[in-house]
């Protein structure tokens, strides 16, 4: 629109335009620019609001014509003026009102000199001066009407105005019109043309021309400000079509027609919805259980795999609460299930990432309960739900894990029975074995004492038998000892650690410092072999394989866990070319350390050493066992 449009001159025989905006009121254009708003200077009235010039009452016949609630037509309105430079006056006053366009209020003449005008012409017939006078208001009108229209040329929609009455001929296209269809106003002289042109199928314009007629009747009563918006298909002139949307307004005599081109949309929600029968005719066609719920909540979609998997069909569950009631029936854990959900969106990384994945045990309609892994992903609209039943899945990992636990029960027992067979033997050799040996040497002592010194000979291999028993009965407690440690029985695991500390130092000479930090520990017999065993194997380990010249162990207790830790100075190895190699004695420490609800960690580097560290739960106390 253009901004240079006219106001009220001080003259009354000027007309002028003033271009308003429609929700401010505020003036945004003044023709011709040299004109007076009721002897107000044109640019000093831009900005400024129409209302300030209109005195009270005149405010709310504005208001009234050109509210949308006003269902009279548009005629002739008389405001009376006030401003600081001119006394009150009353003008004849016309409102333009297009679509998506500012108003435009065009001020003819002053009321008072309209009516002088009517009783002169009444009383006498016009003299010369008074004929030129009026022809000279006329061309002043004729120049405002002209000028209204070169301003409508330059609106950047298409605009046609045609009469309301027959033969409704076309009174005015802008150049807009032609550029978007090629038709000059010679092209489509009335409607009926226009229907010939424009739409080639006489039955569908017809039919078409009927809706638009009966809003247009509306609309021209004052039932409706404006018509609500048509669409339809147009050949242009070059034989190409539009898709337009187009809306009237009507004043007694003629009809407003705005044009908006909807080709583009229209293309665009046609690929929107062939884009999503594609997504249906997949997702139907899919294995996987797909559903789609809607930014409020609906259920705008579930695949054939969504049904056969939970038994709901989009009519079961309308709404994403009513899916949540059905498959969480129990209301904590569907609390648990929104819970995990709103965790998952307010993470960081949330924004990131596009899928959130959960696993839940879901209700059918059936009374079944499978296991299922969610994807959930949020468009801009929707939000897509794929199922992933792995109810099969999780009932194969527990059934490995109670074989692994059944066959860590089993491992646990034999190696209980092993630490008992040992403990029996060890006993066996040490108290029969090393009882009869004991008296086999207190035999010999006897016997070579009642032997005559010139026995040389005999005196000598009796000698030899009693050296030989020596060792044997060395042999025979160090056997004993291996197989089960006395002290670990007799004084507990503390005492036994400090001692294969020393018999470690003595045998291999590498240093060993062995600490315990723990007050009066008490310890399940499962837990003292395990450790023991476990330290032993960690000791072994050292001497065959770490070069190492100082081992230090520390015994100690963590958040009510008991923990053994034992580092070397040794050449240490990579982890990761452990796990192609028969590691026996690490993964015997692990499984020892598993019997007993333990946890198992080693970590070394090349060139640093080893670090071993087992920690175990407190199963006993000093009070249980003195209550044993």
């Amino acid at each position: 629109m253009d901004t240079s449009m006219p106001a009220i001159n001080n003259r009354s025989e000027d007309v002028i335009l003033v271009s308003i905006e429609k929700k401010s009121g505020v003036i945004n254009g003044i023709w011709p620019k040299e004109a007076r708003l009721h002897g107000v200077a044109g640019k000093r009235c831009i900005g400024k609001k129409i209302l300030s010039f209109l005195i009270p009452a005149s405010k709310a016949v504005f208001k009234n014509a050109v509210s949308k609630k006003n269902k009279q037509p548009a005629g002739i309105l008389q405001l009376e003026f006030c401003s600081k430079k001119l006394p009150d006056a009353t003008y004849d006053c016309s409102i333009w009102n297009v679509r998506k366009q500012p108003l435009v209020l065009m001020i003819h003449r002053s009321a008072s000199q309209s009516s002088q005008s009517s009783q002169k012409s009444q009383s006498h017939m016009p003299q010369p001066d008074e004929l030129i006078a009026w022809e000279k208001a006329e061309k002043l009108v004729l120049a405002a009407e002209n000028k209204f229209k070169r301003i409508l040329e330059k609106m950047t929609t298409p605009i046609a105005v045609y009469e309301v009455h027959e033969p409704k001929r076309f009174v005015f296209i802008n150049p807009k019109f032609t550029e978007w269809f090629g038709y000059t106003i010679e092209d489509i002289p009335t409607i009926d043309r226009w229907g010939q042109q424009a739409y080639r199928d006489e039955v569908h314009f017809r039919t078409l021309q009927k809706g638009w007629q009966a809003e247009l009747k509306l609309v021209y009563h004052g039932e409706k400000y404006e018509s609500r918006p048509f669409e339809s298909k147009v050949y242009c002139k070059d034989g190409t079509i539009k898709e337009l949307e187009f809306t009237f307004t009507t004043d007694e005599n003629l009809v407003f027609v705005n044009f908006n081109d909807i080709t583009e949309r229209n293309s665009f929600l046609r690929a929107l919805h062939e884009n999503e029968k594609k997504f249906r005719d997949i997702s139907e066609q899919l294995p996987i259980p797909i559903c789609v719920f809607s930014d409020a909540g609906e259920t705008k979609f579930v695949n054939n795999a969504f049904v056969d998997t939970f038994g709901y069909t989009r009519d079961d569950i309308p709404t994403h609460k009513e899916w949540l009631n059905k498959a969480y029936p129990n209301e904590n854990y569907r609390n648990v299930v929104n819970a995990a959900r709103e965790n998952a969106i307010s993470r960081p990384n949330h924004k990131t990432r596009s899928t959130l994945i959960c696993q839940f045990e879901v209700n059918c309609k059936d009374g079944s309960k499978k296991h299922i892994e969610f994807s959930a992903s949020k468009g801009n609209k929707n939000l897509y739900l794929v199922a992933n039943d792995i109810t099969g899945k999780v009932k194969a990992e527990q059934e490995l894990k109670q074989s692994h636990r059944q066959l860590r029960e089993l491992s646990s027992y034999l190696e209980n029975i092993r630490e008992e067979e040992r403990k029996h033997i060890s006993r066996e050799i040490h108290d029969e074995l090393g009882q009869q040996l004991t008296l086999l040497k207190l035999d010999l002592l006897q016997m070579s004492k009642k032997l005559p010194p010139e026995a040389k000979e005999m005196i000598e291999k009796m000698r030899q038998a009693d050296l030989l028993l020596a060792e044997t009965m060395r042999s025979v407690r160090k056997i004993a000892t291996q197989l089960r440690p006395s002290i670990l029985d007799n004084l507990g695991l503390v005492s036994a650690l400090e001692w294969q500390s020393r018999e470690f130092e003595k045998n291999f000479g590498i240093r060993c410092i062995f600490e315990s930090l723990l007050y009066e520990p008490q310890f399940t017999t499962k837990q003292s072999n395990a450790l023991f065993r476990i330290y032993q194997e960690a000791l072994t380990n050292i001497a065959r394989h770490a070069s190492a010249t100082q081992v230090d162990a520390v015994l100690s207790m963590e958040e009510n866990r008991i923990v053994l830790e034992i580092r070397d100075n040794g050449k240490g190895f990579n982890p990761n070319d452990m796990a192609h190699k028969k590691t026996l004695g690490l993964k015997g420490m692990q499984e020892r350390a598993l019997m007993i609800d333990g946890d198992f960690h080693i970590d070394s580097t090349p060139g640093k050493g080893t670090y071993i560290q087992i920690s175990i739960p407190i199963l006993i106390t000093n009070h249980e066992i003195s209550q044993q």
